[in-house]
């Protein structure tokens, strides 16, 4: 029987040269478990000499609703020399574990993926059970060993379904509730452009704390690859919000003052933690204001950024909420001429309303309150003095 199973594989082995995983972005899942390959952090190891494989940066998952909306479960499949890159989450197979990951088509449009050297294999396969659970439930999730072989292949056999607006669509699930309208930040590797309508991408161009205001500019002609970004959604569930990842993109959020975090993976060891711990004196968090508004705020509640999010730097003396302004709101707050600089014509643009001598322009509303007055005056002078 050994004879056999190792002339079939000799067989695939023969047969799988000739096929070609084409350059794109997958959800790889297992054919058996029916679970997807999630990225949860960028370490990992694979020693071909040894047999030893450190596998726990990965896991498999069945749930849609986990999956629909994560990054960590597109993967970009590039080929190489003889075999392929796995990219995700701004790290990839090989920068990993040194290997090209090969892929071999096995019919019926699964594959087995491994990685050879010396004359050693090692298979990437979702584990057959998880001990201790019962019912459906040990099926939920899983996790990616390499200690099985090919005389267990149905265990081996993964699907490369290609990332589309169809059946395996990446949509979002927006965090806020605004205004009347859905939000969240988003960052992932991948460039995308949106497929659902009603669907807009900002970045940060500037932030006042004296105003306590953040000001955002709309990225038009796409969100290219690592972009932080605070998404207006459609609507509340993925299938409102799709991303056609990987498209073409030319825009751009040059000064974009988001910094994005790709991974939160505070339970797995020391070997994987790989969390950005939240500072509440120095970092706000997209979510609302008392009034509904959409801003950035302090979030007691928090322990770490999560996965695929993004937030504002601000000093320690910063107000708790920062109200996000865009529209015709001045990207420079306090620049009520529209020469990108504040200074003492600004300061006497607000004296000319107050004192009624040129008609009032909300802009000069500093503070938020609705008038423009000798607070907005101060306001205006503090600027100029903290420049």
């Amino acid at each position: 029987m050994r004879r056999i199973q190792l002339l079939l594989l000799a067989m695939i082995c023969t047969l799988a040269a000739q096929a070609q995983v084409a350059n794109g972005y997958y959800r790889v899942k297992s054919s058996k478990q029916q679970r997807y390959i999630r990225i949860l952090d960028n370490r990992g190891s694979i020693n071909l000499q040894t047999t030893d494989a450190d596998m726990a940066a990965l896991c498999t998952q069945r749930s849609w609703d986990i999956v629909v909306s994560d990054p960590g479960s597109v993967i970009y499949v590039k080929k190489m020399t003889v075999g392929y890159d796995l990219q995700s989450q701004g790290t990839s197979s090989y920068a990993i574990i040194s290997h090209e990951v090969r892929a071999m088509d096995v019919g019926d449009g699964k594959y087995w993926c491994y990685a050879s050297k010396g004359g050693m294999t090692k298979y990437l396969a979702d584990e057959m059970y998880i001990e201790g659970f019962v019912s459906d439930e040990k099926y939920e999730r899983g996790r990616l060993v390499t200690n099985i072989g090919p005389s267990d292949g149905e265990y081996l056999d993964w699907d490369l379904i290609p990332v589309s607006a169809d059946g395996n669509y990446f949509g979002l699930a927006p965090t806020v509730s605004a205004g009347g309208s859905y939000y969240q930040t988003f960052y992932a590797a991948f460039p995308f452009t949106f497929l659902s309508e009603g669907m807009e991408a900002y970045y940060v161009d500037n932030i006042n704390e004296t105003t306590g205001k953040v000001h955002v500019k709309e990225i038009t002609g796409g969100v290219p690859a690592s972009t932080p970004v605070i998404v207006k959604c459609s609507a509340q569930t993925p299938a409102s919000n799709k991303l056609d990842v990987g498209a073409s993109t030319s825009g751009s959020a040059s000064g974009n003052q988001l910094t994005g975090v790709y991974f939160c993976n505070p339970n797995a060891g020391a070997a994987h933690t790989n969390v950005k711990e939240y500072d509440p004196t120095t970092m706000r968090v997209l979510g609302t204001a008392s009034d509904g508004s959409l801003a950035f705020v302090k979030d007691n509640s928090l322990q770490y950024i999560p996965a695929n999010t993004a937030y504002i730097t601000v000093s320690a003396s910063a107000p708790d909420v920062l109200k996000v302004v865009t529209g015709d709101e001045p990207s420079l707050p306090g620049d009520l001429n529209g020469d990108n600089i504040v200074d003492v014509d600004d300061v006497a643009l607000v004296a000319k309303m107050i004192l009624g001598k040129t008609p009032v322009n909300l802009l000069a509303d500093l503070n938020g309150d609705g008038v423009v007055d000798v607070e907005d005056f101060a306001i205006a002078v503090r600027i100029i003095l903290n420049k």
